[in-house]
Parts: C-alpha cells; sequence; structure tokens
C-alpha cells in the first residue's frame, strides 16, 4: 500500500527543551577546521587504518514499500564496509514517536547516531543545539557538496543559524497529478493530453465523477473534507494565484490574500459547485488505489504501491490552476543527532556520504527525486527504476516545486502538508460550514504573523 503519511509532517516538540539545553552545553562537539570542497577546496579521504569497529544506530520512520528500498541500501553500505570497521544498525521508529524518542535520546545521551529528516522544519532542533552543523564534517570525509542541487542546499542549510549545512540531502520531492488510465478511456478522454490548466482539469473532473442521485460515488479529484489533502492543495493552488505564506524577508505573513481567499473557494467548489469530490472520504491512498477517485495529488511515495496494486495509472504535473505553475517541495535528508561521545560523528559522516554517494537505486524506485547532478546527468537516470510515465512528473515538476517549509522555529504552523497545524484546522472549518473565508484567512495570517515575529 502507499506510505501512510501522518496528518502531521514533523511537528516540532518543545518537550524536555529546558532538561536539553543542559545536557547539550555539556556535550557539545568542538568543530574542527577543515576545507569545504563547496568553497573550492578539498578534503584527503579519511582513513580506516587504526579504526576501532563501530556500530551506527540509524532511526528510520520509512514503513512502505519506500522503506523496503531504504533498507536494500543500508544491506549495501553494510556489505561494502563490511571490513571496513563501520557496520548500521537500523531501527524502524513510528512516525509519531520518532521527535518525541529523538529528544529523549539527545537528553539521556542515547540518541541514534544518525536518522532521516525533513528540510526548515528543524529550526528549533537547531536552536537547541539537537543537531550537529556538518560542513566540517562534509569536507573531513569528503562529501562533495558542490555536487548537490542548488534547490537542495538551499532548503538543508538554516538562514537563521549562520546559513549552516544540518541536513544531507537525500531527494527531493513535488506533488503531481496521478489519473487512473481506464477512467479517462472510459470518459473517452485523451489520456495523451491531459489536462493543463483550472478549466481543462474541471472538465476532465466533471467527465470522469460518478452521481447516485446528487452523492458522489467517484470523485473526478480525489479530495477529503479535512486533513492533509484539502491543506495542501489549498497551499499550491493560492501559490499559483498569487499568495505567499511569508515575505522573502520572512517580516510578513499573507502576501495577497484575496489570492489566498479565492483559492479557499476554489477547494470548496470542488464539493458544492462543480460537484467532483465528496468529504465523505477518509483514506485518500485507499480510496484512489480502488478506484474511487480518478485524479490524484500526492508525492512519490505512492508510486510503488500503486505498481503492487497493478493499478493502471500515469502521473502528469499538476495543472497551473492560477497564473504560474507552483507545487509543494519535501526535502528528504539524513541529519545527524548530538552524541555524548563526539568522536561518533566522523564515521557517522563517512557512513552517509557513502549513502548519498549510493543514492541511484534510491531516487529511481525508491522515493523522490535525485539531489546529487551528478546522478541526475546519468544516462540511465529515466530508464532505470519505476517506468518514466509513472515517476517522470515527480521529476520534471522540480522545476517549479518551491511550495517548501518557512525556515522559522514556527515552521510547522507554515506546513501545507499538514492535517492538523492552524492551517488544515482552519481549512477543515471552512470545507465543514463553521467558518467563513474570511474568518479562515484572518485566523490563520493573525497566528502566522506571530511565528514570523517570534524569529
Amino acid at each position: 500500500m502507499p506510505m501512510n503519511r501522518t496528518a502531521s509532517r514533523m511537528r516540532l516538540l518543545t518537550v524536555a527543551v529546558t532538561t536539553l539545553g543542559l545536557v547539550l552545553a555539556a556535550c557539545a562537539p568542538q568543530a574542527s577546521p577543515a576545507t569545504s570542497p563547496a568553497t573550492g577546496g578539498s578534503a584527503p579521504p579519511p582513513t580506516t587504518a587504526a579504526r576501532q569497529p563501530i556500530e551506527l544506530i540509524h532511526w528510520s520512520w520509512l514503513t512502505a514499500s519506500d522503506g523496503e528500498v531504504w533498507a536494500q541500501s543500508i544491506a549495501e553500505f553494510n556489505a561494502a564496509y563490511k571490513d571496513k570497521g563501520i557496520q548500521i544498525k537500523m531501527d524502524v521508529i513510528g512516525f509519531d514517536e520518532f521527535n518525541t524518542k529523538v529528544l529523549a535520546g539527545v537528553a539521556s545521551g542515547k540518541a541514534p547516531d544518525f536518522g532521516w529528516g525533513g528540510g526548515g522544519l528543524r529550526a528549533q532542533w537547531i536552536k537547541d543545539g539537537v543537531l550537529v552543523p556538518l560542513d566540517d564534517l562534509a569536507a573531513k570525509v569528503g562529501l562533495d557538496l558542490t555536487d548537490f542541487t542548488e534547490s537542495s542546499m538551499k532548503r538543508a542549510r538554516y538562514p537563521k543559524f549562520d546559513d549552516k549545512l544540518y541536513m544531507v540531502p537525500m531527494d527531493a520531492m513535488s506533488e503531481a497529478m496521478e489519473i487512473n488510465v481506464d477512467h479517462a478511456k472510459e470518459a473517452g478522454l485523451d489520456i495523451n493530453n491531459p489536462p493543463k490548466t483550472g478549466d481543462e482539469l474541471i472538465a476532465w473532473a466533471k467527465a470522469m465523477t460518478k452521481l447516485e442521485g446528487d452523492t458522489v460515488v467517484r470523485s473526478g479529484i480525489m479530495m477529503t473534507g479535512s486533513g492533509v489533502q484539502p491543506t495542501v492543495t489549498w497551499g499550491m493552488v493560492s501559490a499559483q494565484m498569487g499568495f505567499q505564506r511569508a515575505s522573502d524577508d520572512l517580516k510578513t505573513a499573507c502576501i495577497n490574500k484575496d489570492a489566498g481567499k479565492a483559492a479557499m473557494q476554489w477547494v470548496l467548489d470542488l464539493f458544492d459547485k462543480h460537484k467532483v469530490s465528496t468529504r465523505d472520504v477518509t483514506d485518500r491512498y485507499k480510496a484512489f488505489g480502488t478506484g474511487e477517485g480518478s485524479m490524484f495529488w500526492t508525492g512519490p511515495w505512492t508510486i510503488q504501491g500503486y505498481l503492487d496494486e497493478k493499478l493502471n495509472f500515469v502521473t502528469v504535473p499538476f495543472p497551473t490552476i492560477g497564473s504560474e505553475p507552483h507545487t509543494y517541495y519535501e526535502l528528504g535528508g539524513l541529519e545527524l543527532y548530538t552524541q555524548a561521545d563526539p568522536s561518533r560523528y566522523e564515521a557517522t559522516m563517512e557512513a552517509v556520504k557513502w549513502l548519498s554517494d549510493n543514492s541511484f537505486l534510491w531516487t529511481t524506485k525508491g522515493r523522490g527525486a535525485a539531489t546529487r547532478t551528478s546522478i541526475l546527468e546519468r544516462t540511465d537516470y529515466k530508464t532505470a527504476g519505476h517506468p518514466w510515465e509513472v515517476r517522470g512528473a515527480f521529476i520534471e515538476s522540480m522545476a517549479f516545486a518551491d511550495l517548501a517549509p518557512i525556515p522559522v522555529l514556527a515552521a510547522d504552523d507554515f506546513e501545507i502538508y499538514s492535517g492538523g497545524n492552524v492551517l488544515a484546522t482552519a481549512v477543515a472549518a471552512v470545507i465543514a460550514g463553521e467558518k467563513t473565508i474570511d474568518q479562515f484567512m484572518d485566523e490563520v495570517c493573525v497566528k502566522w504573523q506571530a511565528g514570523l515575529d517570534a524569529g
């Protein structure tokens, strides 16, 4: 089955921060000088001659088909490093408990060496010293930072914290549109000429929607009445209409409120005006997989599951509903957690370097687009892994995937891929008829402005 991504996208936890600060002050690592490849220098390759064997603890919250591919990558590292003194022990931690356990581990001096993180959502952890800065370590083990895409490096660094690197990007994900080929053919639509504009999208949706009386029994556009789906949809459509969650200087929230309101009306119209979606869907992944929806806005984490289910689908870029294309951006990567023994960092970074250097399998079959230019430029990148007709749109959409986390302490409040933050709650209230669109916009903007003011 496709990955059941939790309603809250890596919500930052503040539990035990006071205790954490005391512990981290005692065990914070001392940075060792090194020349960074990103500034034109070079670093000697690491030596394993005198290394004591070390077992690195890695925590992963990947539990679906992408988790299977990641487990294969870890196994390949262990085989390659069998005689080099480093092995990785991977533990799968539930997504909902991951953050709590990492914080508890750092506070007790028993944190995992490294784990999966999301770019932009870790500002509080950086402030509190949970994460290890990586620039010097990257140089020390010879990780070529110049080979990473500009967008991934931008979002793995934090301008509020001296623009330091706190994540090694492993893949970049966008949202695109999956279309049920059988439904399109049944409706007489040309699957080779998919909808590219808002008007074309609604026309396709109406053609594929099935009604029993006034009840939608097959949604032309897969939507839910609350949670992630309407929230991320509003986020993408509002940006296409000219709305910004925050100004470029991160000082002003809600640029062009009228566009934000228009996008909320557009989402509402899917249910009540066009009748191409229903509020009754709860599990959007299952519903699309079983044919209850015809077009679905989602990410590459769904590919393997739907292929396993033999679903006949293709993926195309998210249509331009507004004046310019925009779509969701999510960066996946590996982060190091503060240890009582900082001598473990170099071996951990060496392992992370190998996983990044050898991420071809991960980015052709595991999840999102490669973040290494050398991989993207390989002649076999389009032909390896999943068929291009189901993964290609996620790669091509990276050209306009820019709706990334806002890099402030209150980042989670701004997250458009969420089912439980202030935005998702307000969106659900509008869809349920409990709030007006004006009330929705006012509530969200006040909260966001407070978040920007807090820094």
